[in-house]
């Protein structure tokens, strides 16, 4: 849930600062000396704050935005908990706190929410745009019907709730395959209809291959298996990453994955003409390999064992099948890992400070 909030917050040119408390967590933006503040209290790990803890933490997180320079401050404490009694316990002294219930899908804004925070109420609310049942407020009920219902899809793809550029890349591989395979367009000739060969390629100068055999499938099973991996996975990436760093891995993946499949088919003076996303989805699983090793993915829906062990079932059943492009495999991971850390570099600009 926090990761979605964070990405929330950095859309709206907020600072991540790593504080040494778990559950707790600072955003802090910067505008000509006044600051805006926006502190989160997780309690969906079933960990519940204690009162005490929370003022000193409170307290020191003040003291530490004083020493930034940021005098002036505004704050908003956002609870994200689905214990009801929470609020009262935490918030007795603070005029400004949202709470968001995981649980029941509801944003609550009270009336005596800051102006200069109620930019990230629909980005919030875009959360759970999906889910049924109204959106709850201090002041009232919202239902999310009729002409609501399209902006909450705009929110929801805003927010990064959508993978939609996975959903297109998806939509496009389908669309290629029931051009050429379903009605036959090329009459099997995989040539014709953009495989890759490395002859093609180096000798006639044609490499628009490198991209067109990444959407190209032999048969239903073929492209069944491959979408189903990046349905899951490519969402998963594309949520953490954002659409269009997704989709310019994706690309450059499958086009690297080509190269690769090229470069080692040249080398054993072997032709061979290959096509599939294959290259491109083991891109999207080095990918998430490197973002739960090295990027700490706290809320990612794999594990980096689980990443490894799928990854590891891929290549051994490519080398012991035939009629595989082994070569585009090995070249996709490792392209997508490599790709992964360049585009995710520095991503959060965070901070750590001992606020314990």
């Amino acid at each position: 849930m926090y990761r979605q909030i964070e990405r929330i917050l950095l859309q709206y040119g907020y600072e991540m600062i790593s504080i040494n408390t778990p559950d707790i967590h600072l955003a802090l933006r910067q505008e000509q000396g006044e600051g805006y503040a926006v502190v989160t209290l997780d309690e969906t790990s079933g960990r519940y704050l204690e009162t005490g803890q929370f003022y000193h933490v409170s307290e020191q997180i003040r003291a530490f935005i004083q020493q930034r320079g940021c005098h002036y401050c505004h704050f908003l404490y956002l609870l994200v908990s689905d214990n009801d009694s929470s609020a009262g316990r935490l918030f007795q002294n603070y005029e400004c706190f949202w709470r968001i219930v995981p649980g029941r899908g509801q944003v609550m804004v009270y009336e005596a929410a800051e102006e200069g925070f109620m930019a990230l109420r629909q980005p919030l609310e875009g959360m759970f745009a999906w889910q049924p049942g109204p959106v709850l407020h201090g002041s009232g009920i919202n239902g999310s019907t009729g002409q609501g219902r399209w902006q909450s899809f705009c929110n929801a793809v805003k927010a990064g709730r959508l993978p939609i550029c996975n959903m297109l890349i998806i939509g496009i591989n389908i669309l290629v395959f029931l051009y050429t395979d379903f009605f036959n367009v090329f009459s099997g000739s995989w040539i014709e209809a953009g495989a890759l060969g490395w002859y093609e390629v180096i000798s006639q100068g044609q490499w628009y291959r490198l991209l067109t055999s990444v959407f190209l499938h032999s048969n239903i099973g073929h492209i069944f298996n491959n979408m189903l991996v990046l349905a899951f996975i490519g969402s998963v990436l594309e949520k953490e990453i954002g659409a269009w760093k997704y989709g310019i891995l994706y690309l450059a993946s499958g086009i690297l994955a080509g190269c690769a499949s090229m470069v080692y088919n040249m080398l054993r003076d072997d032709y061979i003409v290959s096509i599939g996303a294959s290259g491109a989805v083991f891109g999207i699983v080095g990918a998430v390999l490197y973002l739960v090793l090295f990027q700490k993915g706290r809320n990612a829906q794999y594990s980096a064992r689980q990443i490894a062990w799928m990854a590891f079932l891929s290549l051994y059943g490519g080398f012991t099948s035939q009629g595989v492009d082994n070569a585009a495999h090995v070249g996709g991971f490792i392209a997508g890992f490599l790709l992964a850390a360049l585009l995710t570099w520095g991503r959060t600009g965070r901070e750590q400070h001992d606020f314990a």
